[in-house]
């Protein structure tokens, strides 16, 4: 897939350049920026305008070092820009493993206190050997009571709602 091609190509480089931890910041200034202004992908993806007035527009903005500027000017010539949120998810994987941090996805029907995240963290922690485990919290009311936890495609479920849905699978 070709955002994997890019996400392997910038990290190769940020770990040669020591930059793993200016890039992840200048990368979430730039999808910041396109999530509030999504004509403005449109228009560094755009062929009608030359790549020197998007260089400009990038340099003028005053805050990508040239390390993530040319990274940024290279999917514009490629007229990949598009590709920056399968891109970013792909980099962001990569720099947290490097990092030693899991970043899992936490569903619960209601917000949890400290204790429990605790608790959670340290059931998990077996499942994840030398990682630091950070969770990203979300509200999903439909699993009435309960946790969901994702990490890189694996899942575990324990909610109301799964017990449920076993039961009358069981029926």
């Amino acid at each position: 897939m070709t955002s994997t091609i890019y996400s392997d190509a910038l990290f190769k480089l940020a770990l040669k350049e020591d930059a793993i931890e200016s890039i992840i910041e200048q990368f979430e200034t730039f999808v910041a920026v396109a999530r509030d202004y999504p004509d403005w992908i449109v228009l560094l993806d755009s062929p009608m305008i030359r790549n020197r007035v998007k260089n400009k527009m990038l340099t003028e903005l005053g805050i990508f070092d040239a390390l993530f500027k040319n990274f940024l000017m290279l999917l514009v010539r490629h007229h990949q820009v598009r590709l920056y949120e399968d891109i970013y998810e792909q980099w962001i994987a990569k720099s947290r493993l490097n990092q030693k941090i899991a970043y899992v996805q936490l569903y619960s029907a209601k917000p949890l206190s400290k204790k429990r995240l605790k608790q959670l963290k340290e059931e998990i922690q077996d499942y994840l050997p030398g990682l630091e485990i950070e969770f990203n919290q979300h509200i999903d009311s439909t699993l009435i009571e309960g946790v969901k936890m994702t990490y890189q495609g694996r899942s575990i479920e324990r909610s109301l709602k799964k017990a449920l849905d076993d039961m009358r699978t069981n029926i």
